[in-house]
């Protein structure tokens, strides 16, 4: 708990905890259920809704009533309330979508682009498109590593170095920007299967894989924001040289690319990402050689995950993107490759790996949340009310 000096610092700061509680809830919060969840009297919650209603931060409505005892409120989010804004911009297309408080994810708009670093202008123009006096902030998840929150790199895009300073700055909303697979993870703890989960792994599979490690729902950034390169571990044996410079990297065995270079294709993205799927209902069809390469695919993927499994011990896995599908289709032979990588006295008791439940919008959902992160502060509360 930060040091609070007078009381309206603690004012302030219960505003900024219930505001949190009704954004993390399941389902809407009553006032009476908040009371009790922040640990405060009935009197002081009454308040505080009372202060951020004239804010117009939350809005409550009468509870349908559930025999005796007084009444109550459910509390939601405003009308005239903040908004955030979130992007998820993959190798070949972008998503803009909005959240409001209480977790309700809108989709704004989307389209392709020329997997050029000129798709942030694009953004742009589509945010000021959609933008009203509501929106305090916009989250952009990129499927690639961001060096010290500034430099980003997507190495089969060419993407070296590119400076994100100068393409977010002008006339931008305040603006955060984080990598897709780490932002898939902390949806998952978020909102999905690894919520109350203290020790987890979560892997994003499209074209590769990426991951991050989570402790206690916080996604790891490292000393230069860049942890989570799991793809980039040379944990199968491969021989292949990756375009990020390593050889023998995970990500050259697991994802769409290994599917289409197992067939002899060129790995690609749009179109790369449908021979994909075709490959997938080839072998749920029954296809041999389709399901041999799907084999190979999950068989890898488990390698990899028992040999981090030793190494971090998280309680639960979850796999998001491609990697649900490879649950769907292969979880006994992921689960097996795993169990044959793990470390003898860690088979009685492996990590659960889980299928995602946020889904394919996982990146999506959590550069939202980070957006609406910078809202749920007791600094940008305070100079609201």
């Amino acid at each position: 708990m930060p040091q609070l000096q007078t009381s309206a610092d603690l004012r302030v700061h219960n505003q900024a905890r219930l505001l949190r509680a009704v954004h993390d809830a399941d389902e809407p919060l009553t006032r009476a259920g908040a009371a009790r969840l922040l640990g405060i009297g009935r009197n002081t919650a009454a308040a505080l809704v009372g202060e951020l209603q004239a804010a117009e931060l939350l809005h409550e409505i009468p509870a349908e009533a559930a025999g005796r005892g007084r009444p109550t409120s459910l509390l939601l989010p405003h009308p005239h309330g903040p908004v955030a804004f979130a992007a998820d911009i993959r190798e070949d297309t972008w998503t803009l979508a909005q959240l409001e408080l209480g977790g309700e994810l809108t989709t704004l708009d989307s389209g392709e682009h020329d997997r050029t670093p000129a798709v942030f202008g694009t953004l742009r123009a589509a945010t000021r498109r959609h933008a009203t006096g509501r929106l305090a902030c916009l989250g952009i998840a990129i499927a690639g590593p961001i060096r010290d929150q500034r430099h980003l790199h997507i190495s089969h895009l060419g993407w070296d170095d590119v400076d994100l300073r100068a393409h977010l700055s002008g006339d931008w909303p305040p603006t955060v920007v984080d990598n897709d697979a780490r932002l898939a993870g902390l949806a998952e703890a978020r909102r999905g299967a690894l919520r109350s989960t203290g020790t987890a792994l979560h892997f994003h599979i499209d074209f590769d894989i990426g991951g991050t490690l989570l402790l206690g729902g916080d996604a790891q950034r490292g000393a230069h924001n860049v942890a989570g390169e799991f793809g980039h571990m040379p944990l199968t044996g491969s021989d292949l040289r990756c375009m990020c410079g390593v050889r023998g990297c995970w990500s050259l065995d697991v994802g769409t690319n290994a599917l289409l270079r197992r067939f002899g294709k060129e790995p690609g993205y749009g179109a790369g990402r449908q021979l994909g799927q075709e490959i997938l209902a080839r072998a749920e069809d029954g296809d041999a050689e389709a399901g041999r390469a799907v084999d190979d695919n999950a068989a890898a993927l488990g390698r990899g995950l028992g040999a981090l499994a030793n190494a971090l011990d998280p309680e639960a896995i979850t796999l998001s993107g491609l990697g649900v599908d490879l649950i769907r289709l292969r979880r006994d032979l992921i689960e097996q490759s795993c169990a044959e990588g793990l470390m003898a006295f860690r088979r009685a008791d492996p990590p659960r790996i889980l299928a995602a439940t946020v889904g394919e919008i996982g990146p999506l959902r959590g550069a939202a949340e980070i957006a609406f992160d910078t809202i749920l502060q007791p600094e940008w509360i305070r100079a609201r009310i």
